[in-house]
């Protein structure tokens, strides 16, 4: 048995890389104002997004402790492939919007469930103290996936805007079937039938009652919710600067490759300062990044945004790795999911402020608005943390 449950460890690497071939995001903004919508559209397709996400994210966080990890892979894998295949042939903001909604229901499923999967498989053979390692090589993985399809992605683009999306349908149909091969771990004890509903209210309670887990949470949808936004906002940064479409995968790829780098440095960089001295010099990084490229409006500013993935890579596996760390294996998919949901919420909050912001003046006003937001958040719940005493150093 658990020489099929350390087959999970390889699949997970090859699902991670093929759900991060995001062969079109470099030029998703492009594509979209190719049809007619403008930046606060955008962002209002993310934030649909993000909102349907919310509305299921922490049920499906609960389905996958009760039905497993593996089903609910499979389902949302193949949600993900009718939600792109709309993409394929859409033209309209509701038919974007119907494949956003699909997008969400697909994310919500996997959201919580791979990562569950993941820690449980390796707390099965042994290897839990490796999480964090772990975890920044999927980041790793993710990033270098997003960086060389999106150079692929956006050399295509240049040809025609809808053909990245082809390819991206072709990779969740790879995920899928592959998603199908996997073991769920024995540690998993799926929660008794019975006790579903009272049980779920009780696990949110908990979250909740726990100040360093809520704050954990917290200040990872924080910095969740900057490295999601950054994604769109910096589309426009780079069309505002007159840079080459063809261009545009190629700092794609920069931005992730400086971010994978930093995902596999984590345990270096929390050795190095501490977890308490770290999580903070990443929320002053961030705030001042977000500053910093609402003020610059020249190419040097392209540095702030890389800064922002230096952040998240870095961020990812420190603060996941702290959550896991105070969960049980029974309901770390839940959990796991309550951490996505708040991200969630923090996105579909900030968003909309900062695209009508950027739309109404402009993107530097946007991006400057949009540091202090996260500066604001990030430092109180660091604060928090600290006055929990949540940080062993």
């Amino acid at each position: 048995m658990n020489q099929s449950v350390a087959s999970n460890l390889t699949k997970l690497y090859i699902l991670r890389g093929l759900a991060f071939a995001w062969f079109p995001i470099p030029t998703i903004v492009l594509f979209y104002e190719s049809h007619g919508l403008d930046l606060q559209q955008v962002v209002l397709l993310k934030t649909i997004l993000s909102l349907s996400v919310l509305v299921l994210e922490v049920p499906s966080g609960y389905l996958a402790d009760v039905w497993g990890r593996k089903a609910c892979l499979v389902v949302g894998s193949g949600v993900w492939v009718g939600s792109w295949l709309i993409y394929c042939v859409g033209s309209s903001f509701t038919e974007f919007a119907i494949a956003e909604i699909l997008a969400g229901v697909a994310g919500s499923l996997i959201s919580g469930a791979d990562t569950a999967l993941s820690f449980d498989s390796l707390l099965q053979l042994g290897r839990e103290k490796y999480y964090q390692i772990w975890e920044g090589r999927l980041v790793a993985i993710a990033g270098i996936s997003e960086a060389v399809c999106g150079i692929i992605g956006a050399a295509i683009a240049s040809v025609n805007l809808v053909y990245p999306f082809y390819l991206q349908t072709v990779c969740l149909v790879i995920y899928f079937c592959l998603a199908l091969t996997l073991v769920e771990p024995e540690c998993h004890q799926p929660i008794a039938k019975n006790q579903k509903l009272g049980q779920l209210k009780s696990i949110m309670v908990d979250v909740f009652k726990r100040p360093r887990l809520r704050w954990l949470i917290l200040l990872s949808g924080t910095f969740s919710s900057a490295s999601f936004l950054i994604v769109w906002l910096s589309q426009d940064y780079l069309k505002l600067l007159n840079i080459p479409i063809q261009a545009f995968g190629w700092a794609w790829a920069i931005f992730h490759l400086g971010m994978s780098l930093a995902s596999v440095n984590t345990h270096h960089f929390e050795r190095i300062l501490g977890i308490k001295k770290a999580t903070l010099s990443l929320v002053l990084l961030l705030a001042v990044a977000y500053v910093g490229l609402g003020s610059i409006k020249q190419v040097w500013g392209i540095a702030f945004i890389m800064i922002i993935y230096l952040v998240r890579g870095f961020s990812s596996p420190l603060i996941l790795n702290a959550i896991n760390q105070q969960i049980s294996s029974s309901v770390r998919a839940t959990i796991l999911s309550i951490n996505s949901l708040v991200f969630r919420i923090g996105f579909a909050v900030v968003a909309p402020i900062v695209g009508a912001i950027a739309s109404r003046y402009d993107l530097f006003t946007g991006l400057i608005t949009a540091g202090c937001l996260f500066l604001i958040s990030g430092l109180f719940c660091w604060w928090q943390l600290v006055q929990n005493k949540a940080f062993y150093r």
